[in-house]
């Protein structure tokens, strides 16, 4: 896998393997949590729960293979599970599950921030150790949140791409997958507000909410195009919306007249790169997500320091975000484009 590792501010690219986020879904949620999570607990031995947005997608698999590794390596007990379709409720019901089992740390990417709160105080009223990984709860009073990039440089990144290649002028549009992720969103209005900052001449017409859905988000966007025909750029936010938006504009004729710029899996992307349809989209490692999250959830229930630059093996020198001291930032993000594409392999 590619481990990302800082250094000196840059960020250093091992061996290769990528997938993105997307979140797919499926037609029936779990109809029972309790048979789902049901791993019980070793005795003498730390477990640590994982808890994603949804199972059965590519970008969460990668979390959970690099999870995985890194608990075998430490030799703590990992339970992997989640929802099958993007649900707070169910996610609340595997938290409840894991309090009862007496697991030693939860790590949940929350889809609904607001509503883990009462979970997360009631895992620590037990001693067990909360995390937010790949999307945060600020408020919910979590004990650390392992994120993958910089948000405000992600954010900012995105944008002034998209602007390069609109010439700095024109109207633009977006697309994200939910109003509710607080990952998405966050990086959305740092974007917006780069765009007003720097680019006065740049104007937001839409912003399309594609549902974690490729198709759907392929027809949004074929809408949009019709609705706005002097549009001339798009940010998609998530793994579904970027190739929804590229196979929307090429289906309308307008490549090269539409820039699409976002976040989405690099095998996905790759033919939509090589034709033409964008010219980049942004990833980080999500296995290396994974096994940092696992890395950090037990550091923390062994009671060891994690501050600015801590070594952690198979990571490398922590780094945190100088506005929130609970905040670990993972990793740069990285731009794919036609000419590097091809350097790397990407696995699953």
């Amino acid at each position: 896998m590619i481990s990302i590792l800082r250094k000196s501010g840059f960020a250093v690219f091992a061996s290769a393997v990528f997938v993105l986020t997307g979140c797919g879904e499926r037609k029936t949620l779990e109809a029972n949590v309790a048979t789902n999570a049901a791993s019980s607990k070793p005795k003498g031995k730390l477990v640590i729960a994982m808890l994603p947005k949804l199972i059965n997608i590519d970008y969460f698999d990668a979390c959970k293979h690099g999870g995985t590794k890194a608990a075998e390596e430490l030799g703590v007990t990992l339970i992997y599970d989640g929802p099958t379709q993007p649900s707070g409720s169910e996610q609340n019901k595997f938290m409840d599950t894991w309090i009862r089992q007496g697991v030693q740390a939860i790590c949940i990417a929350p889809n609904q921030p607001k509503t883990i709160r009462r979970f997360v105080e009631k895992a620590q009223a037990q001693g067990i150790k909360v995390l937010t990984w790949d999307t945060d709860a600020p408020e919910s009073g979590r004990d650390l949140f392992v994120n993958q990039v910089d948000e405000r440089v992600l954010g900012e990144a995105l944008i002034d791409d998209l602007a390069r290649q609109m010439g700095e002028q024109g109207e633009w549009a977006i697309a994200i997958a939910s109003l509710d992720a607080a990952n998405l969103n966050t990086w959305r209005r740092f974007a917006e507000a780069r765009a007003k900052e720097k680019y006065p001449k740049m104007k937001l017409v839409a912003t399309e909410v594609t549902k974690e859905d490729e198709n759907f988000a392929r027809q949004k966007v074929e809408t949009l195009l019709n609705a706005y025909p002097n549009l001339k750029g798009i940010i998609a936010f998530d793994s579904n919306s970027v190739p929804g938006a590229s196979e929307a504009v090429k289906r309308a004729g307008k490549v090269g007249k539409v820039a699409i710029v976002g976040n989405s899996t690099p095998n996905k992307m790759r033919p939509y790169l090589k034709e033409g349809v964008l010219q980049s989209f942004y990833l980080w490692d999500p296995r290396e997500l994974g096994a940092l999250t696992v890395r950090l959830a037990k550091r923390l229930v062994e009671g060891q320091a994690l501050r600015e630059g801590t070594e952690i093996p198979g990571h490398g020198k922590l780094v945190f975000s100088k506005q929130d001291p609970k905040t670990v930032i993972m990793a740069d993000p990285i731009r794919f484009t036609k000419e590097n594409i091809d350097k790397y392999d990407f696995g699953i």
